[in-house]
């Protein structure tokens, strides 16, 4: 089991209806934004951000030879510059543990493909095998070559992150510095772990379905993700989680913020709404804080409204 190679990839959006949709750069199409389909787009991501072809990128082949009247199809296929299968993968939910049903259902796939690895993965761990002589399935440490390795990638621009629903299009000059290097900061680079949450209610009308930074406290977990909205506008958004409930919601309006309006903040909680300046809650500048430090802030401003 390895840390996977999809975390820190995140899947390119489109907006359809003013509601997020995954983008297929292999198929060039939109698809519903369900938990399997985020984690291959993420494995996409990683070999396309690795230099891997998408020419030798194959996503939901039926296989042959199946007697059921809906055919069995792969998750993705990496193919060599021969185009002969290389590797199989098999993906599953980000909350779904990968065990011997997973690994019972990959052999059954490849034995129609006949690829010589094998990767399983949950978008958080990857089990990675090799097969030798047909039969001997071993396990591996390392990714196997030429797939990319872990590597530090150059900071993304900010068309990295509003290609993938971070950020908004209608920014400021001064807002798009500062999200680009608050992007970078809090979901390329941090050590926190991130997870995909969905929320089937939202106390505004921001569709908070999106990936979170975890920051986990003494009794309590802030969530902290950075999201666009339909219209093009930015918004940061925490979540104060407490003996498993979510008791506050902030959602900072960074358009009105870097537009110095006073209120620019809003506060859900079970007794209502405040809308605030967030300014005279946080040590606000134009440049960006230590995002460590800027969410201990936030932590504390919930904290304090929800007392």
């Amino acid at each position: 089991m390895k840390k996977s190679v999809a975390a820190n990839q995140y899947p390119q959006i489109i907006w359809r209806n003013g509601k997020k949709h995954l983008w297929n750069t292999i198929h060039r199409k939109a698809f519903k934004n369900r938990p399997e389909e985020r984690v291959r787009l993420r494995i996409i991501e990683y070999l396309l951000d690795g230099g891997w072809s998408k020419h030798r990128i194959s996503t939901e082949e039926a296989l042959k030879s199946q007697k059921k009247k809906t055919p069995l199809r792969t998750d993705l296929i990496c193919y060599t510059q021969q185009f002969d299968p290389f590797l199989l993968v098999e993906c599953k939910a980000e909350q779904i543990t990968i065990n011997e049903k997973t690994a019972a259902q990959i052999a059954r796939y490849n034995q129609n493909i006949g690829a010589p690895f094998l990767l399983m993965t949950n978008g958080v761990h990857d089990y990675w095998y090799k097969i030798e002589d047909e039969k001997k399935v071993m396990s591996l440490d390392t990714i196997p070559s030429p797939l990319p390795t872990f590597k530090s990638s150059p900071v993304k621009p900010l068309a990295y992150w509003k290609e993938r629903g971070f950020a908004g299009d209608n920014t400021s000059a001064a807002l798009r510095k500062w999200l680009e290097k608050a992007l970078n900061g809090s979901l390329k680079e941090s050590d926190k772990s991130t997870r995909f949450l969905s929320f089937k209610t939202s106390p505004s009308d921001l569709d908070l379905n999106n990936y979170y930074t975890i920051h986990s406290y003494t009794d309590h977990r802030l969530a902290l993700s950075f999201t666009a909205t339909p219209f093009g506008g930015s918004r940061l958004v925490g979540i104060f989680n407490k003996d498993g409930l979510n008791a506050g919601v902030l959602e900072v309006n960074l358009d009105l913020l870097f537009d110095e309006r006073k209120l620019n903040a809003s506060i859900y909680t079970s007794g209502g709404i405040k809308n605030m300046d967030v300014r005279n809650h946080i040590e606000w500048n134009r440049e960006p804080l230590d995002f460590n430090q800027l969410a201990d802030q936030l932590d504390s401003l919930l904290a304090k409204m929800l007392e």
